[in-house]
């Protein structure tokens, strides 16, 4: 099915409904994304659920620009897109009054929003029908005795009780109870009663359990830990199940954020490493893991005047509790801090919430070095997804967003078993309360690597060059996913040097036993001894992949080559079957399209999609008899862009796809999937 966009406005008394076609009309709706799911929407990270994946809708909430609280749909199915508004002119623009969503047993939604800090409300609206944004009851409120902020809501199937956490009084978390799903509430009590402005993130398994991670304080102010426990039975524990002690059902605690498990210390004595905490989830054993971030040269404590003088160097940090301790590490450079005066705020990292070895995260720096991303000039947050092959210890990452026009920031994760669903905000933030950001959305399936049938050795060599589109990136985290997943033994080397003098290291050890080259690299003389050892393994028999730039791999244009290495510009012809011819409009993207429905193609749909790469200019083909699968249309250009065919006894395989977010598209992963499969078989 191609999805379908259409457009519907109505209003209702307080509500109004807005559905909207996004999509460049120009060009072909691509279900894989990214998707315009609204022109105007904002989140905090403290309330919880914020979005909600439930059979083929996503729900999720928001702020916008000038203050309103909405609900938006995301129909997974047609692809059309919803905004309820909830509130109007009742809260000052701020994305800190975003609520959390419920949806209850009836299937009704509850959501439970606060502005921040302006009153002592909490505020709550329940939809008059299952599962209809369109359509609320009368807003609510519950009085508390303190200036209130955030709404955390979570229903417990044991005991049927609805827990809304907020911070409350004095700062402090509290909570209420409702044994009606959200109809009404108490008073229930406080976590916990400190100096300190401690900053929860909440996660429960539904039944019994409610996990929470803590800071002490807020970043600006302490030096801060993140400290782990959890609820049960009314009662507080450690992580290890070691009792606290009774939760408090009064407005005093006798708790502090330390009297909890030790997950990260961040030397409370030493400003430096100041962590604040970002997501967590429970594994299918119930186990937490998390997300923070960790500041690694902050101002000084309580500083509000001289602002710029840190928050450049952020790092994510992600740990997993294993039943008998807590394994934590740094996994990648985030960045530097949104804007100066919260110098601790971070583009953010979220969690996948069924897989621990996947997370999403938003940096304006490379992830592995911290290297500033620049379009124009200028620093851009980019949406990356990250996996970790190992267990945690190393992570890869593979862009979702690539060379914006705007800044990416705040990724949710949503995941059932068919799909992987990433939502973040995209646009202008100036702060907390003076924003004009976009909600978007991007579908991976779930299923598209499959076990191989008989398990190969693949060998991808790789270069490094500002024009390479991010080899080092994308190919470690696919060659990753295929190791995993379909059973080949894979290696990656990426080449050292200058071009003209390129080589890559290891090469020797490990060509004579690889099934298959894969080559991502861009205008490089190797040594001479390493090129024969190329040409070897073609003139073996042995199949080779060409990925994008490798339709140049070995063309060195007016360069001098130290006569111990060669280029290899017959590489394009006589192995690949084409000539480089050029290039379309940078800034142009490609329309995609099966040239016939084949075996090679299969599980990639008969519709086209979208990559934002330019067109490379390749036509005719030198090889009358190369099977093309798939044409490409972008700037008045039609070109051949992913075909086979044999050199000499050599299976073959190119495509000129490849930009950084082709790697986040499951047409292309299917794609070069087949065509690795092809080529070994």
């Amino acid at each position: 099915m191609i999805p379908k966009y259409f457009v519907l406005c109505f209003s209702a008394g307080l509500f109004s409904l807005e559905l909207a076609a996004f999509q460049n009309p120009d060009l072909p709706i691509d279900p894989y994304g990214p998707v315009l799911l609204s022109d105007d929407g904002s989140w905090c990270w403290f309330q919880d659920k914020r979005a909600i994946l439930h059979e083929d809708k996503l729900y999720f909430s928001g702020v916008t620009a000038d203050g309103k609280n909405t609900l938006g749909e995301w129909d997974l199915e047609d692809y059309s897109t919803g905004t309820s508004v909830i509130s109007h002119d009742i809260l000052p623009p701020d994305d800190h009054n975003v609520g959390a969503l419920m949806i209850r047993p009836d299937g009704k939604i509850l959501t439970v929003y606060a502005g921040h800090g302006i009153d002592s409300l909490i505020r709550f609206r329940i939809s008059q029908t299952p599962l209809d944004i369109t359509s609320w009851q009368e807003e609510r409120q519950f009085k508390t005795n303190g200036r209130v902020t955030y709404s955390n809501i979570f229903r417990l199937e044991t005991t049927g009780i609805t827990y809304n956490f907020y911070r409350g009084n004095e700062n402090n978390p509290h909570y209420l109870v409702s044994q009606d799903d959200g109809d009404s509430w108490k008073s229930g009590g406080r976590l916990f009663e400190f100096e300190g402005r401690s900053y929860l993130r909440y996660a429960s398994d539904g039944k019994a359990r409610i996990h929470f991670i803590t800071t002490d304080g807020h970043p600006r102010h302490f030096n801060n830990n993140i400290y782990h426990g959890y609820i049960e039975n009314d009662q507080l524990y450690r992580s290890d199940g070691t009792l606290v002690g009774p939760l408090s059902q009064n407005e005093k605690s006798p708790y502090k954020p330390s009297d909890f498990t030790l997950v990260y210390d961040g030397d409370l004595n030493t400003r430096t490493d100041v962590a604040w905490t970002s997501d967590i989830q429970l594994d299918q054993e119930g186990n937490p893991y998390i997300t923070f971030s960790v500041t690694k040269d902050p101002i000084t404590r309580s500083e509000t005047t001289h602002t710029k003088l840190g928050g450049f160097d952020h790092r994510y940090h992600y740990a997993s509790w294993n039943g008998k301790n807590w394994d934590e590490r740094e996994i990648a450079y985030a960045g530097s801090r949104l804007y100066p005066g919260e110098n601790e705020y971070t583009g953010l990292i979220s969690l996948h919430p069924n897989r621990k070895d996947v997370v999403y995260m938003s940096a304006d720096v490379d992830p592995k070095n911290g290297k500033p991303l620049m379009v124009d000039g200028k620093r851009r947050y980019e949406i990356f997804r990250g996996e970790s092959f190992d267990g945690g210890s190393q992570w890869e990452w593979t862009p979702v967003t690539y060379q914006s026009d705007e800044d990416n920031i705040r990724p949710i994760v949503l995941a059932d078993n068919k799909r992987e669903i990433v939502i973040w905000l995209k646009g202008r933030y100036t702060s907390y309360k003076d924003y004009q950001l976009k909600v978007y959305g991007k579908v991976l399936p779930e299923g598209i690597f499959t076990r191989a049938k008989k398990e190969k050795n693949i060998l991808f060599l790789i270069s490094e060059d500002p024009n390479n589109y991010e080899a080092p990136w994308t190919i470690p985290a696919f060659a990753g996913r295929l190791e995993k997943e379909t059973g080949h033994q894979t290696q990656v080397i990426l080449g050292e040097g200058e071009r003209t003098a390129y080589h890559f290291p290891g090469l020797e050890e490990k060509i004579n036993d690889a099934d298959l080259l894969v080559l991502f690299l861009r205008r490089v003389a190797l040594r001479k001894e390493q090129m024969a050892m190329i040409k070897g393994h073609l003139l073996a028999g042995k199949p080779v992949v060409g990925i994008r730039t490798a339709n140049h791999a070995f063309s060195i244009m007016n360069e001098p080559i130290p006569e111990t290495h060669e280029d290899w510009w017959e590489f394009v012809p006589e192995i690949l079957g084409h000539e480089n011819q050029g290039y379309g409009p940078e800034n142009e993207k490609t329309e995609v399209r099966k040239e016939k429905n084949q075996k090679l193609l299969q599980n990639i749909p008969d519709e086209p999609w979208i990559s934002n790469g330019n067109i490379y200019l390749v036509s005719p083909l030198h090889d009358k008899n190369a099977n093309v699968l798939l044409n490409g249309t972008s700037a008045q250009h039609q070109e051949p862009i992913a075909w086979t065919r044999k050199a000499g006894k050599s299976k073959i395989f190119y495509t000129s796809l490849g930009y950084p977010t082709d790697f986040s598209h499951p047409n292309f992963l299917q794609l070069l999937l087949n065509g690795i499969s092809w080529t070994l078989q």
